[in-house]
């Protein structure tokens, strides 16, 4: 699904989780940088300008004005108007409005995409991947990884070994993220399981203390080369909705 960039308000479900991306070439293709930049902190626009390259401004920016405008969606509050903070691992909270309170968020961003999920009242962790990369994958997976996915890996070739690859290196970034626990978190202290309709399930190493049925997974491909994988700390037994919609702006979208 396809949305605009204005101030209609969208209900957002104890039981839902919505993904939304965008693409930067699309968004800057329709919108001015400067119609961007109005809607970002001061310290926001000093980030944005300091890279050198237009494609990672292009992205930075994009994916910055992408949680501000997707959250207003739910709190119809203007997009300028959030105040975020960062937990003591990095991960990034709102701090205000008020009316923001009880929604939960987290962004991804790589070469072409941004993206961003939110919930409510849930831990929730997303991550976006370019499956175009260059990457050392059986050194990656070896080194990183628990060692029954990098043998599964190894078992693979071509395309199918790059895309559990991708698969793995999406989960385990979401949920590290939903964690919110950063690096302390060994990568190779879980692992991911695939049953026969390609669904996830975790499983942990005594390196890693936690609960399996608290959490869900959904990956999802919302173009050729981009896979995003969700984390959300919800019980198992009580699946959630979980939806993902593009997100693009009108000549000149509504910040409300």
């Amino acid at each position: 699904m396809t949305e605009a960039w204005t101030s209609r308000p969208l209900d957002l479900g104890t039981d839902e989780v919505h993904v939304w991306y965008a693409f930067p070439e699309r968004v800057a293709g329709l919108t001015s940088v400067e119609h961007l930049r109005a809607i970002l902190s001061d310290e926001e626009t000093a980030r944005q300008r300091r890279f050198v390259f237009e494609k990672d401004r292009d992205l930075f920016l994009v994916a910055r004005v992408l949680v501000r405008v997707v959250l207003s969606r739910y709190a119809g509050v203007a997009a300028a108007a959030w105040n975020f903070t960062e937990d003591a691992h990095g991960k990034p909270e709102i701090a205000g409005p008020a009316e923001g309170i009880g929604l939960r968020f987290n962004l991804s961003h790589t070469g072409g995409m941004a993206t961003c999920a939110v919930t409510r009242n849930h831990d929730v962790g997303v991550d976006v991947e370019n499956v175009n990369r260059r990457v050392s994958m059986t050194e990656l997976a070896r080194r990183y990884f628990a060692a029954r996915e990098a043998e599964a890996i190894e078992r693979l070739s071509g395309a199918a070994q790059r895309e559990r690859f991708f698969a793995y290196w999406t989960l385990k970034e979401a949920y590290v993220k939903a964690r919110g626990l950063g690096l302390s978190i060994p990568l190779d202290g879980f692992a991911f399981e695939f049953d026969s309709r390609d669904n996830a399930r975790i499983v942990f190493m005594d390196a890693v203390t936690d609960s399996a049925a608290d959490w869900q997974f959904a990956r999802f491909q919302p173009s050729r080369p981009h896979r995003i994988a969700v984390a959300i700390r919800a019980p198992s037994d009580r699946p959630l909705a979980i939806s993902i919609q593009e997100m693009i702006p009108p000549g000149g979208f509504d910040t409300v």
